[in-house]
């Protein structure tokens, strides 16, 4: 075995710069044209890299487990529903199918075999402090009205994307912005935990620049999700467990100060909290859905034909009133079975339970790997709960969940040249802290 420190200077192949540029730019996703580009470049990029990643003889082989076969299954079940509607010629479709479904489980294979290393994940870590920065700034300029100093531009345009006066950076949307920030939150701590340069301090200013990000969302799915993170966090981490109260006491007081030195931003605030209208459109849907379930259990109207054929289902409530049909059903798992039956549901979340949530049962022997899997469970937690309340097509909150998952799962889902050792799973570099922190 090579000492560490010649491990450690080993030179980072090509497939994962070209995998860490395209989860850069899948900041930008389905806002291409903006940039001036024919095409978005996070596909391609991510697409060439797991090419080459096949192709290098040294690639690890994964090990052949039920979530591999649940998501081939759930894969040909939604591609039959979509050509089974006659529209195969559809892109929006197409892209759907690949966003939301193929390349998230696309992240949880190939992750664990291209952050094989602890540098290897130590370089996604660096990338996502760095990518905090750039969102925290954009949501913070976005909310003070100094769009003229971001880019791209269309992040202050007001006829781009939707939830105007709150922090949607690149998105276009706050919802994907505070799940992304929230991820961010925790994966800042975990670099903290990491990291004993420089590198450490700016870690240290992300996981601010996150929460305040989380906060200028003004997404109550991403302050639910920040919260509920945080307290697991505390509770898992041994050392974090006795500053717990203090963190969250210092969590509201930075929000009252926030508050009170930005009073535009308190009314909007309380204008999220007591707003009804996005629920009573999320009712509607859901109640469509369940028609829709009731009629067509087994094949659903096909893959991506809710908004299509949504009119002949959504219908005026007796308690609520109906005010918008033309949205997606807002829940993940409801709209899964309407579209595509019960089966394809079943599948969906079979693919789910035997993936990230599996992967969070399972206590791997690296302290670094348990830190990854923390960082699990926060994306989970805030991937949940936007699922059950939204459609949830965000394209990278959505792979960094099912990446970072799969990098937990390492041991589990790669066959290892040798076994792991009791100071790490495959790098000879130690631990900086010790054994009773994680």
């Amino acid at each position: 075995m090579a000492p560490p420190a010649i491990r450690e200077a080993e030179p980072v192949p090509l497939h994962v710069w070209l995998f860490l540029s395209g989860l850069v730019m899948s900041l930008f996703s389905g806002f291409s044209s903006y940039l001036g580009l024919p095409v978005g470049l996070d596909r391609p990029l991510i697409f060439l890299a797991v090419v080459l990643l096949l192709l290098d003889p040294t690639t690890e082989r994964l090990r052949a487990r039920p979530v591999h076969a649940a998501m081939a299954l759930t894969v040909g079940w939604t591609a039959w529903s979509w050509m089974t509607t006659g529209s195969l010629t559809d892109s929006d479709k197409a892209f759907a199918l690949a966003d939301r479904i193929v390349v998230p489980f696309l992240m949880f294979c190939v992750g664990p075999l291209i952050f094989n290393t602890r540098a290897r994940r130590d370089l996604l870590l660096k990338l996502l402090v760095l990518m905090t920065f750039y969102l925290a700034w954009v949501g913070v300029m976005q909310v003070a009205g100094y769009t003229s100093l971001v880019w791209p531009s269309y992040v202050g345009d007001p006829d781009v994307g939707i939830n105007e006066g709150r922090a949607t950076g690149p998105f276009g949307g706050s919802e994907p912005y505070g799940m992304a920030m929230t991820i961010a939150l925790i994966a800042s701590g975990v670099a903290v935990w990491r990291f004993r340069s420089a590198w450490r301090w700016c870690a240290a200013a992300a996981s601010v620049a996150a929460a305040t990000g989380v906060l200028l969302s003004m997404t109550r799915s991403s302050w639910l999700a920040a919260i509920v993170s945080v307290v697991c966090a505390g509770i898992l981490v041994p050392r974090l467990r006795r500053y717990l109260p203090v963190l969250l006491l210092g969590i509201a007081a930075g929000l009252a100060a926030v508050l009170v030195s930005l009073p535009s931003l308190r009314s909007t605030l309380v204008e999220r909290l007591t707003t009804d209208r996005s629920l009573l459109d999320r009712l509607n849907t859901n109640e469509g859905a369940f028609r829709i379930l009731h009629d067509h259990p087994v094949f659903g109207v096909g893959w991506g034909r809710f908004l299509s054929v949504s009119s002949d289902w959504v219908r005026q409530g007796d308690l609520f009133p109906l005010t918008n049909t033309n949205i997606e059903v807002h829940n993940v798992f409801l709209s899964r079975a309407a579209e595509t039956g019960i089966l394809g549901a079943v599948l969906w979340g079979l693919a789910v339970l035997l993936g990230p949530v599996s992967v969070l049962a399972h206590r791997p022997r690296s302290q670094e790997l348990q830190a990854w899997r923390l960082l699990a469970l926060a994306g989970l937690i805030a991937w949940f709960i936007p699922t059950m309340t939204s459609p949830n097509p965000y394209v990278l909150p959505n792979n960094l969940v099912w990446l970072v998952a799969g990098i937990a799962g390492r041991p589990l889902l790669v066959r290892l040249v040798r076994p792991p050792g009791g100071l790490g799973d495959e790098s000879g570099r130690l631990p900086v802290v010790s054994g009773k922190d994680l």
